[in-house]
């Protein structure tokens, strides 16, 4: 496979990764809401919206520091095309 399958194949899979640490996040953030909503009451569904945020937020923290260790420890930094390239290349002094 060439480097920008291998690019296309690692964000595939990294967004499901990413999909699945937001779902888990915001599940235990929700789980956490609904064991204070008897200690504070009917405010408890202002925290809702806080905590779908917040486990969005901590998904993407941590599937970032994943990423990077994924990509130092299997040492993908060859394998993959960069995401991110300058359009405007330096032009190269021909004398």
């Amino acid at each position: 496979m060439n480097k920008k399958m291998n690019t296309v194949v690692f964000i595939l899979a990294g967004t499901v990764v990413n999909l699945l640490l937001a779902i888990i996040f915001i599940g235990f953030l929700l789980f956490g809401v609904s064991r204070l909503a008897p200690s504070i009451g009917d405010h408890a569904a202002s925290l809702v919206p806080f905590a779908f945020i917040g486990g969005i937020l901590l998904a993407m923290i941590v599937y970032q520091k994943l990423t990077k260790w994924v990509i130092a420890k299997f040492n993908l930094t060859d394998k993959l095309d960069p995401l991110f390239t300058s359009r405007h290349r330096k032009k190269q002094n021909l004398n």
